[in-house]
């Protein structure tokens, strides 16, 4: 099972997810984030050395730059409402694995 870090917005109808297995740190997202939100944080426990936190959910504006960007899909922005309708970390079998 991955380690998922979800980050939700108080003041906004947003969702952010991390798949902390997935991200290696690449600053990819860091730089694209207009709001900048996003930030790398030191993560001793990754082989990497860091990791990408979100500092406030609630500046984000959706334009998904830092999901599009990223090479490794470690990072998911969605509406809330949507959020049950996603697999994340392997976590539920698609239509065509059933």
């Amino acid at each position: 099972m991955s380690d998922i870090v979800r980050y939700e917005a108080k003041e906004k109808d947003i969702v952010i997810i991390i798949d902390r297995d997935l991200c290696k740190g690449c600053d990819i997202c860091v730089k694209v984030c207009k709001p900048e939100i996003l930030r790398l944080v030191d993560a001793p426990d990754k082989w990497e050395g860091a990791i990408v936190e979100i500092t406030n959910p609630d500046e984000c504006t959706f334009c998904r730059l830092c999901e599009l960007q990223c090479p490794d899909f470690a990072i998911r922005v969605l509406r809330k409402e949507d959020e049950d309708k996603i697999t994340i970390g392997g976590a539920q079998k698609t239509a065509a694995e059933q």
